[in-house]
């Protein structure tokens, strides 16, 4: 076996950014002139070894700094990591001059250029310093950093790097879906989607994202889709910087001071999510890989015997002719139908037992295929740099799809209508990591610098075909980019079959959830067990569907069955109760879904976004939130211990119902039954009745299911409505409003359940609107009122 695997291709990346002997650096030193702009300055700065620099600087919003230099190649003014359109205006600061500097003073942000030596300090309107470009960091007479700058390497390629100060305690997060530890500060990162092949390194990532947050209150977008190379204190610790493989520098300094606000402001610059299709958030069965229709039918048949939810079938890359002749993974579109026959049959028969179909595909066309030939003679593929069609990295059998181009993109679009039109539901959008660097593409850019935004393209473009097909969209895209998040989703990767393996999916999704990427999944159970590819044992199976199940997304899916029959009764049994627990709460998950796509926050969070003063909350990477109102706690290990952290407030234990009141720690043996589940107090769980799939009945009764100190508030969307609901406690009087904010087919809604569940029983219920009191039941400390309702209505009780 040969080792470093993958790890090998970053070998040339190991060097410290400051200490390659092959480079030569320059930095700036003072300012030579500056003139107003738009938005901002433009300057001319001049470097240790003489030449000239342009740097802008530019309020894009009150809240957003971008920061630019190059020396004669200017960067671009977009990119598709960037919202289309008419997107935000400059808002023009007051631009005041002294000796000793400029200064860009606008409602929020100042930034501070210093003439000699050059430097720029960004401070908050109370003066607070927020990022500061450091000076040299020196060791004696020996920098371990330098200034703003570029190098040269030596065929005298161009490089740009920027250097900022840490304060003690400063803590980074984001930058994709990186599988080491939650803060990233005395990490090294090189930014270089690749596949590292069902292992788990804090090096190599499926999908990587430009930009961090800190928490200092503020964030950074690095306006680069080249390889990045991230030195967060590492292996200076009280500096942070980075180098871009390009002749400029481009990046974004995104103000908050909240973590929520830096991250929506993000969402701003590169777009908010879509919000999928209801059935996507489902449950999905998948496997590498179904062999036949018979085999999937099978199972089908047997979720729904055995009274496991479930609503999507995904096939991988069997239900394609050619890969049965390929010893690894490309493309065609061509139905395979021998062992899938009748394909409207096939679709037909699974959405008569409410199951959608997903289908595989990667971007890379076999080369020994009919549409290898067609994409050659029309110039859709990738070429190389001798002219001839690139090959993707992972296989030289496949040539990846020029995305660059309109004309090939159109023509993969139009590969996926037939089956779309067939009721296929979607596509899953494996691969992308692979575009070689010496690639050359339509619109003149090298693979150097197409190669990490390349999966954003593809899914793009898949997203974009589905949509107009079916009329909503979902992708399951493994690698992705800036912008990613606004063709959801993504999945964490080919994650092993281990404990580290499970730790190290939910390490990359909370990183995901802080990289503006807002809903995600994993591979429940993992892809494989090492060495030999075997299954996972039962008990990691179990865990892992847990809170898998409790996710934006479910989906099991990996080397050989990751149906539950496949890990005993047990493990049917609890994937049938957490399975039905999470159609339960689809209303709930759904709603955060569309939050995401009002204000960009993540169905799954860390719980820094919803409580950023706690220290505990800043460095919490084995539990999160399911939106603001559950904690969740998976167990990371065979015998079942879990140390389970609650913020402050008071929270209840979902299973017992017992009352903690936080901030604590919780030492637990958690039977394989049961996952640490917490509901905050002062909380609104919009609930469905129990189901199969998605569609088998409507939500009637709608149960809000209450928890009630002071106040609690949500917002609740279903297909065909969207209401308001809040309730307030005074003085033992309860109050609960109900009120149609967008009742398009609300008049349809039979009734509503309100369940309070309380230490107190509710007495005295009075209905008020568009209402009718229908009945209330008090047991066990639990008061439910069911109400017949056609619009607003108000409910008051008494404790």
């Amino acid at each position: 076996m040969r080792p470093g695997g993958v790890l090998r291709e970053f070998s040339e990346d190991w060097t410290a950014i400051f200490a390659d002997p092959s480079r030569e650096y320059a930095y700036l030193v003072e300012m030579v002139s500056h003139g107003e702009i738009e938005g901002g300055a433009e300057f001319e700065a001049r470097t240790d070894g003489g030449e000239l620099v342009r740097v802008r600087v530019v309020f894009v919003t009150a809240e957003v700094v971008r920061i630019q230099a190059w020396l004669s190649e200017e960067p671009p003014r977009d990119s598709p990591m960037l919202v289309e359109g008419d997107r935000l205006r400059p808002v023009p600061p007051r631009v005041i001059e002294d000796e000793e500097g400029v200064t860009l003073d606008g409602d929020v942000l100042q930034v501070r250029v210093a003439r000699s030596p050059w430097s720029v300090t960004i401070s908050e309107s109370s003066g607070r310093t927020l990022f500061e470009l450091r000076r040299e960091d020196t060791q004696l007479s020996r920098a371990v950093a330098l200034p703003t700058g570029y190098s040269r390497d030596g065929e005298g390629r161009l490089a740009f790097h920027e250097v900022f100060s840490l304060e003690p305690g400063e803590r980074l997060y984001g930058l994709g879906g990186q599988f080491g530890s939650f803060d990233h500060r005395g990490q090294r990162i090189v930014s270089w989607s690749r596949d590292p092949s069902a292992t788990m390194t804090s090096t190599v990532s499926y999908l990587n994202v430009p930009f961090f947050m800190s928490s200092r209150g503020y964030g950074v977008f690095v306006h680069h889709a080249s390889k990045i190379t991230y030195e967060l204190g590492e292996p200076s610790v009280q500096t942070a910087a980075f180098r871009v493989a390009d002749p400029y520098l481009d990046y974004f300094l995104v103000y908050g001071p909240l973590p929520k606000e830096v991250l929506s402001r993000y969402g701003e610059l590169t777009g908010r999510p879509a919000v999928p299709p209801l059935w996507s958030f489902g449950t999905w069965f998948s496997r590498c890989m179904y062999r036949t229709r018979a085999e999937v039918e099978e199972i089908a048949e047997r979720l729904r015997e055995l009274g496991v939810p479930a609503d999507v079938m995904h096939v991988d890359p069997l239900w394609l002719t050619g890969r049965l002749t390929h010893p690894w993974d490309g493309c065609d579109f061509v139905w395979n139908e021998e062992a899938f026959p009748d394909p409207e049959g096939f679709v037909r028969w699974l959405d008569e037992r409410g199951f959608k179909l997903s289908l595989w595909e990667n971007p890379y066309v076999w080369t020994d295929t009919d549409m290898y030939r067609e994409g050659e003679e029309r110039g859709y593929l990738v070429r190389s740099n001798d002219g001839g069609v690139a090959r993707s990295l992972d296989y030289d059998g496949a040539a990846p799809v020029d995305f660059t181009n309109p004309e090939a993109v159109r023509w993969w679009q139009e590969k996926h209508r037939p089956y779309l039109r067939m009721g296929v539901a979607t596509f899953k959008t494996d691969y992308g990591e692979a575009v070689p660097p010496d690639a050359v593409f339509a619109d003149g850019r090298s693979g150097k610098q197409v190669h990490n935004i390349y999966p954003l393209l593809f899914n793009r473009a898949v997203f974009e075909v589905v949509r107009e097909e079916r009329g909503e969209a979902i992708v399951f895209g493994r690698s992705g980019y800036a912008g990613s998040q606004r063709y959801p989703i993504n999945w964490t990767g080919d994650t092993p079959s281990t404990w580290g393996g499970m730790a190290a999916a939910l390490r990359a999704g909370l990183s995901m959830s802080l990289s503006g990427i807002s809903m995600w999944s994993h591979d429940i159970g993992g892809f494989c067990k090492p060495p030999y590819a075997h299954a996972p044992d039962a008990t990691l199976y179990i865990r892992w569907a847990q809170w898998g199940l409790l996710s934006s997304h479910s989906r099991f899916h990996g080397i050989h069955g990751r149906e539950p029959w496949h890990f005993g009764e047990k493990a049917v049994e609890v994937v049938r109760e957490f399975a039905r627990q999470r159609y339960r709460l689809l209303p709930y998950i759904y709603s955060l879904a569309q939050e995401a796509a009002e204000s960009g926050m993540p169905v799954v969070r860390p719980l820094l976004l919803e409580y950023p003063e706690d220290p505990v909350a800043a460095t919490a990477d084995f539990e999160y939130l399911l939106g603001p109102y559950l904690l969740v706690a998976p167990v990371m290990n065979e015998e079942g211990r879990c140390l389970v952290y609650l913020p402050e407030g008071e929270w209840f234990d979902w299973w017992t119902g017992e009352a903690h009141r936080g901030p604590k720690h919780i030492r637990l043996e958690v039977p394989i039954e049961r996952l640490p589940l917490y509901v905050r107090n002062d909380s609104v769980l919009a609930m469905a009745p129990e189901m199969e799939y998605v569609g088998q009945r409507e939500w009637e009764p709608l149960t809000l299911e209450v928890r009630l100190a002071s106040l609690a508030e949500a917002r609740v969307w279903s297909p065909q409505e969207e209401i308001r609901v809040r309730a307030t406690r005074e003085d033992g009087r309860i109050e609960l409003s109900v009120d149609g904010a967008q009742q398009t087919l609300a008049a349809s809604r039979q009734g509503y359940e309100v369940r309070f569940v309380e230490p107190q029983t509710v007495v005295g219920v009075e209905v008020e609107g568009d209402g009718t009191l229908e009945s209330v039941e008090a047991t066990d400390g639990t008061t439910v009122v069911r109400v017949s309702a056609c619009g607003p209505w108000v409910l008051r009780g008494m404790e």
